[in-house]
């Protein structure tokens, strides 16, 4: 009888546990589905699915799926400029940062300071590949 209670129990106790890792899981993978632009030392990676990932390069390249994109040089300009200056609060957002609160946080966000965006306004008019990443460009995350 008491093997039986001790295992029923047991049985009990791991399932509450695993209640909770998996709403846990739930929220993380909500918020690594989100929309974002996720600035590196060497990229600047834009997520949003379903669409392909983009990648700027600090030349100003451009990359759909790790494929090259060929621009013009007037777009190479203005990817090079917007890299350059995500660099920048990429630095500021890393210096100001505390400690990460948990292992698995990746990421800060990055603070835009007003007339300071990185990129124009009309980014998809001058380079169309941009359309479909607008929630991504304002979802700005330093990558630790």
């Amino acid at each position: 009888m008491n093997k039986l209670l001790l295992l029923a129990l047991a049985a009990m106790v791991s399932l509450l546990s695993a209640c909770g890792d998996r709403a846990e899981y739930a929220a993380h993978r909500v918020e690594r589905s989100k929309p974002k632009m996720e600035v590196t030392d060497d990229r600047i990676a834009l997520r949003r699915a379903p669409y392909p990932n983009l990648d700027i390069q600090p030349d100003g390249g451009l990359r759909v799926d790790d494929i090259a994109i060929p621009l013009m040089p007037e777009q190479q300009q203005i990817l090079q400029t917007g890299f350059v200056k995500l660099q920048i609060l990429r630095q500021n957002t890393l210096v100001d940062a505390t400690p990460a609160s948990k292992p698995g946080e990746r990421t800060l966000p990055i603070v835009i300071p007003p007339g300071q965006e990185p990129f124009p306004a009309d980014l998809a008019e001058h380079i169309p590949e941009f359309k479909q990443y607008s929630e991504a460009l304002a979802n700005p995350r330093a990558l630790r």
